[in-house]
């Protein structure tokens, strides 16, 4: 079995993050939050939130007698109780939590197990067929209008206030944040333990795939040059690392966000590629 995983950001601090065990990969997002709060003593909250889950899954996720489903709502009720000794989890709005997707591939004795909560994605290969691709999509068509809303602003960048982003763009994603973890809106990993029933849950037999890449939304730039199965055996051959410096050229050249119209001059960027 052949492994290969890479992150990067532009900021101090990468919300991304990545992990394997013995058993299994995983990928994380970070949300920060749509306030100006901060409670935790990392850089910020969901720095925070990243080191702490990435630590748990690397603890726990070779634990095969625990289901992954049980396993990951454990981790919502833990890190709830640690948060807490920071400020009451109860009493933060949806604005001030932070958030995370999240997606994992696990062995587990003879099938493997993939998971998907928000818009990171799993895309599965095997050999002669097309590449299946594992993604929660309630969320996209939400960030695809404050997209269209920042496409429409040709002097956006001097009216920023909050993050990159405008009075009009954050009124827009603070209206979307407000629909976090409900049925019309979308699921994501915070401090909603019901969140996770509503993940993606699947198992394959343990030999189907031949190959499979984690990656994190700041990679789905690269669709608009690749199709996903090239994109993969680019990755075999050229190596995760490679590929996601591409992505940094491509940004490079758009610097304004016209022809790649995204959230984010440059997001955080993730990925981890299974060759089995």
């Amino acid at each position: 079995m052949k492994i290969d995983s890479y992150t990067h950001s532009v900021k101090i601090e990468n919300e991304d993050c990545f992990g394997v065990t013995a058993t299994s990969a995983f990928v994380m997002d970070g949300a920060s939050s749509l306030s100006d709060c901060h409670f935790t003593p990392a850089l910020n909250d969901v720095v925070w939130m990243r080191n702490w889950w990435q630590n748990y899954l690397l603890e726990h996720l070779d634990d095969l007698e625990t289901p992954l489903i049980k396993l990951l709502e454990q981790g919502v009720k833990d890190i709830n109780e640690e948060f807490s000794e920071y400020t009451p989890v109860e009493s933060l709005s949806k604005l001030e939590q932070v958030s995370a997707s999240i997606a994992i591939v696990r062995k587990n004795k003879n099938f493997m197990e993939c998971f998907v909560l928000g818009d990171v994605e799993i895309s599965l290969k095997r050999e002669g067929q097309s590449v299946e691709v594992l993604t929660d999509e309630r969320i996209k068509p939400l960030d695809q209008k404050v997209i269209q809303f920042m496409s429409k602003n040709t002097n956006r960048l001097n009216k920023c206030v909050f993050k990159g982003f405008t009075e009009e763009e954050l009124a827009l994603l603070k209206k979307n944040r407000m629909k976090m973890n409900t049925e019309n809106g979308y699921y994501i990993l915070s401090h909603d333990e019901s969140a996770i029933a509503n993940g993606i849950y699947k198992r394959y037999p343990l030999d189907y795939w031949s190959s499979c890449l984690l990656a994190s939304d700041g990679v789905s730039i690269l669709d608009k040059y690749y199709p996903r199965s090239e994109l993969m055996e680019l990755m075999r051959t050229k190596g995760v690392k490679s590929l996601i410096e591409v992505l940094r050229g491509y940004e490079g050249e758009d610097e304004k966000m016209v022809s790649l119209r995204r959230l984010k001059a440059h997001d955080d960027a993730t990925a981890v590629y299974i060759e089995y």
